[in-house]
């Protein structure tokens, strides 16, 4: 979820490498809500500079094009949310796997709900934002699915009779989950942070049936 940068007021406040961070920073932020207000096809360029308030040739000095700043800020949304989802289940590290688990579906739909634009952008609009955003998806379910894998063996080590799931279970439960906050998303009013909660039960339901085997 990209956050948003200012530019901190006076002369010289900041050297030239940390100007451009911060445009970048704004540019990140600024396509993720223009992609979430207006959808990926009709956001442009314009859209994106006038939104973070930087120049035209400021934008281009970091991305070549509308494309490359929504997949950049995708890259680094997606990277929140999986340290997100690393540190809650790092807090119970030493309970039984279900509780792990639990912790990581909570805090996966907690970073939906803490950032609605996020949740728009690349959950939904990402799917008409062309064949490279569609590839880094599949590249990010799979990251979660490797999660998902690690924590499959401790419920090994718990469990000598669980069940060892293969690498297509992993990413179809993964897979589940998205199109179930997908759908949710989707159906939410514009402007407003969907409500997930109802989906932990499911969701978590879902990924013990594949890492038990039941």
């Amino acid at each position: 979820m990209p956050n948003r940068v200012d530019l901190p007021r006076g002369r010289a406040a900041l050297s030239g490498s940390e100007v451009a961070a911060s445009q970048q920073g704004r540019i990140l932020q600024a396509v993720t809500e223009e992609v979430a207000a207006r959808g990926y096809p009709l956001t442009s360029v314009q859209h994106v500079i006038s939104r973070a308030r930087v120049s035209r040739s400021a934008f281009y000095a970091s991305f070549t094009d509308k494309q490359d700043a929504f997949a950049q800020a995708h890259l680094q949304a997606s990277r929140q949310l999986l340290d997100l989802i690393h540190t809650r289940v790092a807090e119970v590290a030493g309970a039984p796997w279900r509780e792990r688990l639990r912790a990581g579906v909570r805090a996966y739909l907690d970073g939906f709900e803490n950032a609605p634009a996020y949740a728009v952008s690349f959950m939904v609009e990402l799917r008409a934002a062309g064949p490279l955003l569609l590839d880094q998806r599949d590249q990010v379910l799979e990251r979660h699915a490797r999660n998902l894998a690690r924590l499959a063996e401790h419920a090994a080590t718990e469990d000598p009779a669980a069940h060892r799931p293969s690498d297509l279970e992993l990413i179809g439960a993964i897979g589940a989950a998205d199109e179930l906050a997908t759908r949710v998303i989707r159906d939410t009013p514009p402007g407003q942070p969907p409500e997930l909660g109802p989906l932990l039960a499911p969701i978590v339901a879902i990924h013990e049936a594949v890492l038990a085997g039941s």
